[in-house]
C-alpha cells in the first residue's frame, strides 16, 4: 500500500513540476524550413494508416503549419518545429462516423512528432504556438 501512495504522489509531484519555456529557448531554437504541403499529408496519411481502424476512410481537415514547441510531458525539454493541428474523423466499421479526435503533428529539424492533445492534463505544459506569445 505504501508503495501505491508513493507512486501516486510521485507521479503527481512530477505533473506539478511544469518546467516553462524560456525565451532563452525559444530565440535559441532551431526551426526547419516550413514542410510543404506534400510533406504534411504524407506524414498525416501515414500516422492514419497505423492508427485509426478504417484509415482509407477518414476525413481531416488540417491547419496551416505554425512555429511552435511541444513535448510529451511537461518536465520534457521542448522540441521546437513546425506544428500542423488536425480533425480526424475517422469511420466506424460499420459505416457510420465515429468521433471527431484531434491530433498534433511537429515537424522538427530531426524527426517528426505526433501528439494526442486529449492526453495532456493541461495542455499550456505542453504545447504552445510561438506567434501566440508576446
Amino acid at each position: 500500500m505504501k508503495t501505491k501512495l508513493l507512486a501516486l504522489f510521485s507521479a503527481l509531484v512530477l505533473m506539478a513540476c511544469a518546467t516553462p519555456v524560456t525565451q532563452q529557448e525559444i530565440a535559441q531554437a532551431k526551426f526547419p524550413p516550413q514542410p510543404k504541403q506534400a510533406e504534411i499529408d504524407k506524414e498525416v496519411n501515414t500516422y492514419l494508416k497505423s492508427a485509426v481502424n478504417s484509415p482509407d476512410m477518414p476525413t481531416k481537415e488540417c491547419s496551416p503549419p505554425r512555429k511552435a514547441w511541444a513535448r510529451a510531458l511537461a518536465f520534457e525539454t521542448p522540441k521546437f518545429g513546425w506544428m500542423v493541428v488536425c480533425d480526424i474523423n475517422a469511420k466506424q466499421r460499420s459505416g457510420g462516423d465515429g468521433p471527431m479526435k484531434t491530433y498534433m503533428f511537429l515537424f522538427t529539424a530531426d524527426g517528426n512528432y505526433t501528439y494526442d492533445p486529449s492526453s495532456f492534463t493541461n495542455i499550456n505544459n505542453n504545447v504552445q504556438f510561438l506567434d501566440l506569445i508576446k
